[in-house]
């Protein structure tokens, strides 16, 4: 009879903590922090917040324009944006405002987010202080700009 009942007890138990399980897998794993750190093979730390999204992906691989604004308690760029490797071959380029025009990076954001219909509030200001990652593999390409004074990051990126 105890052994029935404990048997019992467990069915009910994985019963209850299986799908709690699984559902909060399925949520995390479809997050956009996590599509980010999938096709670019990045580490973000657990303590972005996401603030907003303009996409206009249609494709069935996700193919299209994404911009994503976080907000983060993280104090340096370096330090948000680790690469987990992998086989992708993704080459990567860093700087700050001093070095924007090496890349092309505001005439980038501001081409990407056109057809984006992204409100003048929402967009990244180019006249203040910034960091910014730009990471291309193929023909896609990402740019990750961090406003240390806001705690910001805005991710503009293009899947084709």
């Amino acid at each position: 009879m105890k052994v029935i009942n404990a048997f019992v007890v467990l069915v009910v138990v994985i019963a209850i903590a299986l799908p709690a399980y699984l559902w909060n897998e399925a949520k995390t794993d479809f997050s956009h922090k996590r599509q980010y750190e999938r096709n670019w093979q990045l580490q973000l730390p657990s303590k972005f917040k996401e603030l907003d999204q303009y996409t206009n992906q249609g494709g069935f691989r996700g193919e299209g324009l994404r911009y994503t604004i976080f907000r983060t308690k993280e104090k340096q760029l370096s330090s948000i944006l680790k690469s987990t490797g992998g086989r992708k071959r993704i080459v990567n380029y860093s700087g700050d405002t001093l070095h924007d025009n090496e890349r092309d990076i505001q005439k980038y954001v501001e081409n990407t987010l056109q057809p984006l219909d992204v409100p003048e509030d929402k967009t990244p200001d180019f006249n203040g202080v910034y960091s910014w990652q730009d990471f291309n593999y193929e023909s896609d390409r990402l740019v990750v700009l961090y406003y240390p004074n806001k705690n910001i990051c805005y991710f503009v990126e293009d899947l084709r």
